[in-house]
C-alpha cells in the first residue's frame, strides 16, 4: 500500500495527526511504513503528549480491586464539573497482567504510564511499566542491590525533559529510584541506617545504575509509603529522628528526576510534628498538598493542606478540615469541582463536598487500601521501544499488513 495523496503537504499532515486521539493513531500506524515513522518519531511523541497535556479536559484514572473475583479494575472518568462520578460514566480499561497475591502497587504515574510493583513481605517480584492507552506493558530488569539482610525500600518514579540533538525537540526521559534503608541491629529509636543506599533506573538505557556519595539525610515511611510527580519531582513524606531525645520531625522529601538531587520540603508548624504515618502526599488543583489524620475512637478528622507557592515554607495554607464520619477513612483523590474522593472502611469509595457537607455513593466497590485516583493524559510514551502488547491490539493489527 504506498502513501495515500503522497503530495499531501506534511506540515499539513503533522498537524492533522498531532490533534487525532491516540487510538486513531495507533490504527494509522498500518497505513504505510512512512505513517509508521512519523506516528513513532520521537519529536511527534513529545508534541502530541504536550498538546494533550493543554487541551484535554480533566480525566481521572481509578483503580480498586475487587477481592471475590481477585481482580484488578482500571477506569477513566471524566472529570467534568456538574456530571455524575460513577461508573456509568467511566471508560474500563483492559489491565492485562496478574498480580502474584492481591494487587499490584501503584508506583506512580506520568504522562500516561503507570508503574507497577508486586513487593508483598517487602520483596519485589516485578517492576513494570503500563501504558494503558496503547496496551503496551514493558517488563523493567530487578534492581542490582539485593540485601541479604533485614531491610525496606521505597520507589520513586517520573520524567524530566531533555533536549535532542534532532533539531532541539524536547523529550522526556523517564526514569526509578530506589531507596534501601537497612535495619539496625540495636533497639534505638530509629529503626534503620542512614544513609540509604541509592539507585536509578533510565527507560533509555534499561539499565539501574548504583549511586555513591548521595547524602539522604532523611527516613521514609515503611510499608505504606506513596509518592507523588509534581514540578519535575517525586515526592515523598519522610521525617527526621533526634536519637538523643527521640524527638521526630516530619517533612516532605523531593528527588528531582533531572538533576538526580535529593531535597527536602519543610512543613509548617501545623504538620512538621505530626507522626509521619499520620500524613499523606498529594496533589491538589496543581499544587503539592499534604493531608494529616487525626484518629479517634469514633473516627477523628483530616486536614487538607497545600502548598501555594512551590518550595516556599511560608506558603503552606490549611484549605479545610473534614470529620471523618459514617466510616470515612482516607482521601484517595480530588475532583476538579473541589470534591474530595474517599475510601471508606467498608470497602466503598465516596464523594464528599467539603462546602455543603454532602456525602455520595459512587457505586465503587474494593479492597480500601487497592484504591488509587489520579489525574490521567492519554499518550503514546513506550510506543516505540521494547515491550508487549495486548492481544487485542496484535488481533487489530494482524488484520492489515504493512507496505
Amino acid at each position: 500500500m504506498s502513501d495515500p495523496n503522497p503530495y499531501f503537504p506534511p506540515d499539513l499532515l503533522i498537524e492533522i495527526l498531532l490533534k487525532l486521539p491516540v487510538k486513531s493513531l495507533i490504527r494509522f500506524l498500518i497505513i504505510s511504513k512512512s505513517w509508521y515513522s512519523l506516528i513513532t518519531d520521537t519529536s511527534f511523541i513529545s508534541t502530541h503528549l504536550n498538546q494533550k497535556i493543554k487541551n484535554t479536559q480533566s480525566t481521572l484514572l481509578v483503580r480498586h480491586y475487587n477481592n471475590s473475583h481477585n481482580k484488578e479494575h482500571y477506569s477513566l472518568f471524566q472529570d467534568i464539573k456538574n456530571t455524575p462520578f460513577s461508573l456509568n460514566f467511566s471508560t474500563e480499561l483492559n489491565f492485562p497482567l496478574n498480580c502474584q497475591l492481591g494487587y499490584f502497587r501503584i508506583v506512580g504515574t506520568c504522562n500516561g504510564v503507570v508503574c507497577l510493583c508486586d513487593d508483598l513481605f517487602g520483596e519485589l517480584k516485578s517492576l513494570v511499566l503500563w501504558n494503558p492507552s496503547i496496551q503496551k506493558i514493558t517488563t523493567l530488569p530487578l534492581p542490582l542491590i539485593n540485601p541479604q539482610s533485614p531491610h525496606m525500600f521505597v520507589l520513586g518514579f517520573g520524567g524530566t525533559t531533555t533536549t535532542t540533538t534532532n533539531n532541539n525537540v524536547d523529550d522526556v526521559e523517564y526514569k526509578l529510584v530506589r531507596l534501601v534503608y537497612h535495619k539496625k541491629n540495636d533497639d534505638g529509636f530509629a529503626r534503620y541506617n542512614i544513609p540509604p543506599e541509592v539507585e536509578i533506573f533510565s527507560i533509555n538505557t534499561m539499565v539501574w545504575r548504583r549511586v555513591i556519595g548521595v547524602e539522604v539525610k532523611h527516613f521514609l515511611v515503611e510499608f505504606m509509603w506513596s509518592q507523588v510527580f509534581l514540578n519535575g519531582a517525586v515526592h515523598w513524606i519522610a521525617y527526621d529522628v533526634d536519637s538523643a531525645n527521640g524527638g521526630v520531625r516530619s517533612l516532605v522529601m523531593s528527588f528531582s528526576v533531572g538533576d538526580e538531587v535529593f531535597k527536602a520540603i519543610m512543613l509548617p508548624e501545623g504538620l512538621v510534628s505530626e507522626i509521619a504515618t499520620n500524613l499523606s502526599v498529594m496533589v491538589f488543583e496543581g499544587l503539592l498538598c499534604v493531608v494529616k489524620y487525626q484518629r479517634e475512637i469514633d473516627g477523628g478528622s483530616c486536614e487538607v493542606w497545600v502548598m501555594k507557592n512551590y518550595g516556599v515554607l511560608e506558603s503552606w495554607s490549611r484549605l479545610y478540615r473534614i470529620n471523618l464520619v459514617e466510616d470515612m477513612e482516607k482521601v484517595v483523590g480530588f475532583r476538579s469541582n473541589g470534591e474530595v474522593l474517599f475510601s471508606t472502611k467498608g470497602n466503598e469509595m465516596v464523594c464528599y463536598d467539603p462546602n455543603s457537607g454532602d456525602k455520595k455513593d459512587l457505586g465503587i466497590r474494593g479492597s480500601s487500601r487497592s484504591f488509587y485516583v489520579q489525574n490521567y493524559v492519554e499518550s503514546l510514551v513506550l510506543l516505540k521501544g521494547n515491550g508487549v502488547v495486548s492481544d487485542e491490539f496484535l488481533e487489530g493489527m494482524g488484520s492489515l499488513s504493512m507496505q
